[in-house]
């Protein structure tokens, strides 16, 4: 049985207009499934507004993701992945990931012919050449290494979502390995499996439908809603009801989930919102007797600004795993000399 646990909470707080304090009501929320705590907030905008995005996003010197630029840029990928060096779909082109993010980690640019694709131009098609392109490589690396059984599609969206790149791009991960949000997904649909003898997600999926308060709809075989307790701003989930592998979807589905994404990313820009990071986490191999699903999870970044840009990716807002680049071991070893002969 899923417990949506809410609290109310009254504080008081410096009323600047009339003197004095005046009593504020905030409500928390636990989200059962990754454990976190959320607090909603009346009153403020933690967001500040959007400006024009101007000359940040046009193309100034070399991009390596541009049609002019991308075959020179990038490596071809091992001819057991791809006997064409590259997976192309439209004008979607997915590449190795010059970083090692994973076990083994692609980079899907959207497309090669636009350095810069606002969100109203991530249309379903582009979106579905993209996730196809994915798709075909998680197929093939897992084909050639099938120790690689958890898996996922994720992208930072401009700056403020973590991305160092102003071309939209895409990225996979397959590990032997859950990511945490996945492990932790996996290990609660199992346990909640076990106690209720009805899947997590099935049980959820039915509960926001029949409030409706959160619910938005159905496109193909994944029901859309508003988390209970969002990880981030202006959160937007899609639950497969009987899909739990990135590398098992079919065309259909994921013209499906390209819809819904881009019906996600029109709101975003009717809203006046910018950036984002979205992840879509495969199930676990047993998916269909732990009562694990596919999820996609999607939620707004702050807006573009000049010269910032976030040291939080996907990995931390929604993978629940940190991302750092410098060894705990030499980092303390550093911290020691400065320490010196005062530690005892």
């Amino acid at each position: 049985m899923i417990l949506l646990q809410e609290t109310e909470l009254e504080a008081e707080v410096p009323d600047l207009d009339k003197g004095g304090y005046r009593r504020a009501k905030l409500l928390y929320r636990a989200d059962p499934l990754f454990g976190h705590g959320t607090r909603l907030i009346e009153g403020a905008k933690l967001q500040p507004a959007a400006e024009p995005l101007g000359e940040v996003v046009e193309r100034s010197g070399f991009c390596p993701f541009c049609a002019d630029t991308i075959d020179s840029a990038t490596a071809p990928f091992p001819e057991e992945i791809s006997r064409t060096g590259r997976i192309i779909v439209g004008n979607s082109w997915v590449v190795p990931n010059i970083i090692a993010y994973s076990a083994v980690s692609a980079v899907c640019v959207y497309d090669v012919s636009r350095h810069f694709l606002s969100l109203v131009d991530l249309t379903r098609d582009v979106i579905y050449d993209a996730l196809s392109a994915l798709t075909r490589h998680a197929k093939a690396a897992q084909a050639v290494r099938p120790e690689l059984a958890y898996s996922s599609i994720n992208a930072n969206y401009l700056p403020p979502s973590g991305s160092s790149l102003i071309h939209p791009h895409v990225q996979s991960s397959l590990d032997p390995v859950p990511l945490g949000a996945q492990r932790r997904m996996i290990e609660y649909s199992r346990s909640h499996l076990e106690a209720y003898s009805r899947g997590y997600f099935e049980e959820l999926v039915s509960l926001e439908e029949v409030s409706g308060a959160r619910f938005v709809g159905w496109t193909g075989p994944l029901a859309w809603l508003v988390p209970f307790a969002p990880s981030g701003f202006y959160e937007a989930w899609a639950v497969a009801s009987d899909h739990g592998l990135i590398s098992e979807l079919a065309d259909d589905t994921l013209y499906q989930l390209a819809t819904g994404m881009s019906l996600v990313m029109g709101a975003y820009a009717a809203s006046g919102l910018q950036s984002f990071n979205f992840s879509l986490m495969s199930a676990s191999p047993e998916w269909r007797d732990d009562g694990s699903r596919l999820l996609f999870r999607m939620l707004a970044r702050a807006p573009l600004s000049p010269y910032y840009r976030s040291d939080v990716t996907y990995f931390e807002r929604l993978g629940q795993e940190a991302m750092i680049d410098y060894s705990p071991e030499e980092w303390a070893a550093t911290l020691r000399s400065h320490f010196g002969a005062g530690l005892t």
